[in-house]
């Protein structure tokens, strides 16, 4: 198993982030909405639809679609299929990773693990790595 690169890892989620999050905004933006409600639907349906994306398809297959474009997926610590109670562990962990701050946490905890793991893998032992196809 080669480990994912933070590169590949940061790819993935920018693609993820404007896929779910342009999706979730042509859903909230309506103009017949004041600005603060489409603030708070749009931050309510990111965090379900977002959540629900990850959950989804990281536990069908390990991918989501950033992933998939991206060469990389996730799996278990022990380099078995990720399942969907993996993805829901490392996803319900994404707040803590994102804290305080444009995912600090998240990229110390890469940084300083011997597997690139954030806190949501460690908790859920899982790995991010090169998939076969990347």
């Amino acid at each position: 198993m080669e480990v994912a690169s933070v590169r590949r890892r940061v790819f993935a989620y920018l693609v993820d982030l404007v896929l779910v999050g342009g999706g979730v905004y042509a859903v909230a933006a309506r103009r017949d909405r004041s600005v603060a409600v489409r603030a708070l639907a749009f931050g309510l349906l990111a965090t379900v639809v977002g959540s629900a994306y990850h959950v989804v398809l990281e536990g069908r297959g390990g991918q989501t679609v950033g992933k998939r474009v991206a060469g990389i997926a996730v799996v278990g610590g022990d380099g078995s299929r990720c399942n969907y109670a993996a993805a829901a562990s490392r996803t319900a962990l994404r707040f803590v990773d994102a804290l305080p701050f444009a995912y600090l946490v998240g990229f110390l905890s890469i940084s300083l693990t011997g597997r690139r793991q954030r806190i949501g893998d460690l908790v859920a032992n899982t790995v991010v790595v090169r998939s076969r196809g990347g």
